[in-house]
């Protein structure tokens, strides 16, 4: 009897060794889920970042050449913004562009 008891006792300090084991594997497994599931989230908000970047540059092209064609012909930023709908701010980004681009020309 106090065999059987004995062995009883073994086999389950041998299963609780084994879960623990085991436990300490599956947490450094999350841990390095964790840090992957980190860097997918910074990747998806860079990835969003520049899809606005990308969006404003091309509101920006797409109203390039009128912005340009009211400054030269003397229209002031607040009336062309009103004509346009786009904010004075915009509207400065396009001069300062368009003046870079003529400056590298």
């Amino acid at each position: 009897m106090e065999y059987i008891l004995l062995g009883l006792v073994l086999l389950l300090t041998g299963v609780i060794f084994y879960l623990y084991d085991n436990n300490k594997k599956l947490a450094a497994k999350n841990r390095a889920l964790q840090e992957i599931m980190e860097v997918k989230d910074i990747t998806i908000s860079n990835l969003q970042a520049s899809r606005v970047a990308v969006k404003d540059v091309i509101e920006n092209f797409s109203a390039h050449d009128e912005v340009m064609q009211l400054i030269d012909a003397g229209e002031s930023r607040e009336s062309i913004s009103e004509k346009l709908g786009i904010p004075t701010s915009r509207i400065e980004l396009i001069i300062k562009f368009d003046k870079i681009k003529n400056a590298s020309s």
